[in-house]
């Protein structure tokens, strides 16, 4: 499978060596793409999220997915299925968004294929994407069987 992450706004520092740890490793399974969205600079919040709705909408392609609180939660087992699913459905490729401070705009989260959840807990923007590395990494090291994913 391939994965473009489309994020609004720029990872801390502080977190990018493991960002960057994580989209190395996922990048043995196949193609993985980080993009980094300028975010809106408008105080209005509608605004701002529609904003970044229109600059996340420029850079998806292939299978679409939002990531909101309000989104579907997955086990890792669980979401290695679908994965899987997706793929022998002929999906080749998962756009994977992430809003920007303000969230995600209520077109868009209309618009796309599908909704993930990654936690109940309300996660900074950049944790939120090393959460979803570390975890695309354990769902394609789980696919490939390899002893990654060790929880059942």
């Amino acid at each position: 499978m391939r994965y473009r992450i489309l994020a609004i706004g720029a990872a801390s520092r502080d977190l990018a060596t493991a960002m960057d740890r994580y989209v190395t490793r996922l990048a043995r399974h196949g193609e993985v793409e980080v993009i980094e969205v300028k975010g809106s600079k408008v105080h209005d919040a509608e605004l701002a999220r529609t904003k970044d709705a229109e600059a996340l909408r420029n850079r998806a392609d292939g299978y679409r997915v939002a990531l909101d609180e309000r989104g579907r939660a997955f086990g890792t087992a669980r979401l290695a299925r679908h994965v899987s699913d997706l793929e022998q459905r002929g999906v080749s490729r998962i756009t994977l968004m992430i809003g920007g401070a303000e969230g995600l705009d209520e077109t868009l989260r209309k618009e796309v294929d599908e909704t993930w959840r990654l936690s109940d807990l309300t996660l900074a923007h950049d944790v939120a994407r090393l959460v979803l590395l570390e975890q695309l990494y354990r769902v394609e090291s789980l696919r490939a069987g390899h002893p990654y994913h060790r929880a059942g």
